[in-house]
């Protein structure tokens, strides 16, 4: 069984208007996530203290790390990161079409007890228009990607809008929490736009959210098992 977590920590940012990425790193901790898929990521920026977030919590919770920077500031940058308890074989990150804020998808092949599993971490856009546009363009990195594959992130839409039902019906995904509960916002959760979408040799064996204010996002975590892995 993998214990898989995504989370938008909105740079460790809480509801109580604090920055704490040890924090974060105790939400991760206690629920025993091995792999962890996190959004709005600071490294070294200004208003987050210079703290690199992603350097920090790879520390404190002993995993590996891959970090994506999306947007580069001064001597620090802002983007998505995987940390994950079991050995990181490839990381590779990709920008997405963006009209606004540069918006990229973290692509990382990670060896588990049930083989290699391809994980795409990713954060949409803010404009529909462009959400599909980000929607094609992972639809054809994760179909040249190998089998077993899942990505997860924060979608900006719910599970029926235009880019993440193109993203799920090109790549042939399951949502694995169809119908599931709403992850924002974390003081009055009414969207569901975190999710977990997996290739069919992947089985959800449990999935929902984590209760917790240190950001704006629940983080949505899962039980999952590979059935078969392609080769």
């Amino acid at each position: 069984m993998i214990k898989l977590m995504t989370y938008n920590i909105r740079g460790a940012k809480g509801m109580d208007d604090r920055r704490s990425a040890p924090r974060i790193a105790e939400v991760i901790r206690e629920s025993g996530a091995q792999i962890v898929c996190l959004q709005e990521v600071h490294k070294r920026l200004p208003w987050s203290g210079f703290v690199d977030q992603p350097r920090l919590l790879s520390r404190k919770l002993g995993m590996q790390l891959a970090f994506g920077e999306n947007l580069s500031i001064g001597i620090g940058g802002y983007g998505n990161a995987v940390l994950t308890s079991f050995e990181i074989v490839e990381k590779r990150s990709h920008f997405l079409p963006s009209e606004g804020e540069q918006r990229g998808v973290l692509e990382v092949i990670v060896r588990t007890p049930d083989g290699l599993l391809t994980v795409f971490c990713t954060h949409f856009g803010l404009d529909k228009d462009e959400r599909v546009k980000q929607a094609k363009e992972l639809t054809a990195l994760m179909n040249n990607a190998r089998a077993p594959k899942l990505v997860c992130g924060d979608f900006n839409e719910e599970a029926d809008a235009a880019g993440v039902s193109e993203l799920i019906g090109s790549v042939g995904l399951i949502d694995a929490d169809s119908g599931g509960a709403m992850t924002f916002s974390s003081v009055n959760p009414r969207h569901r736009i975190d999710m977990i979408l997996c290739d069919p040799s992947i089985e959800i064996r449990s999935i929902g959210v984590i209760e917790t204010q240190a950001s704006d996002h629940f983080p949505l975590m899962a039980e999952l098992e590979i059935q078969g892995e392609e080769r």
